[in-house]
C-alpha cells in the first residue's frame, strides 16, 4: 500500500469528500491515517495519582477504597464522590448527576478513570 497515494483514489472517497479532506489539510493516505482531531484525548497511558497536575486532564488506574458517597445539593443536583487509591496515593473523584454509579464500583477491582484534576489543597 502506497502511503503517498492521493485520497481521491481511495475507494468510497468522491469529489465532495476530497474537498472536505483537503480543507483539513489531508491530501494523501498518510495524512489521513496520521490526522488527529483538535480535541484528541490520549487515554492509552495512565498516570499515577501523585503525577497528576492541577488543571490537567488525565487517566488514572485505581481501586475504590469504599462505597460511593451520594450528596444531594439541591432538588435536582446530586454529587457522587468516590475515594480511590493506587500505588502512589489516594484521590477523590466526583460525578455530577449520575447516582446510578452508586452500586457500580467494587473495592477489590481496578478501574480506569479519566477527567480533569482539581487540587483543592492550598
Amino acid at each position: 500500500m502506497d502511503l503517498k497515494k492521493e485520497v481521491q483514489y481511495i475507494k468510497g472517497v468522491g469529489p465532495s469528500r476530497v474537498k472536505l479532506l483537503n480543507n483539513l489539510g489531508i491530501y494523501t493516505l498518510e495524512d489521513l491515517i496520521t490526522y488527529y482531531p483538535r480535541e484528541y484525548e490520549d487515554r492509552s497511558k495512565p498516570k499515577m495519582i501523585c503525577e497528576a497536575q492541577n488543571g490537567e486532564e488525565c487517566l488514572i488506574s485505581a481501586y475504590p477504597m469504599g462505597r460511593m458517597n451520594e450528596v444531594r445539593i439541591r432538588g435536582n443536583l446530586t454529587l457522587c464522590k468516590l475515594i480511590v487509591r493506587d500505588e502512589s496515593g489516594t484521590c477523590q473523584i466526583t460525578w455530577y448527576n449520575q447516582p446510578y454509579l452508586k452500586n457500580v464500583f467494587q473495592q477489590n477491582q481496578r478501574y480506569k478513570f479519566y477527567g480533569k484534576v482539581k487540587n483543592l489543597a492550598r
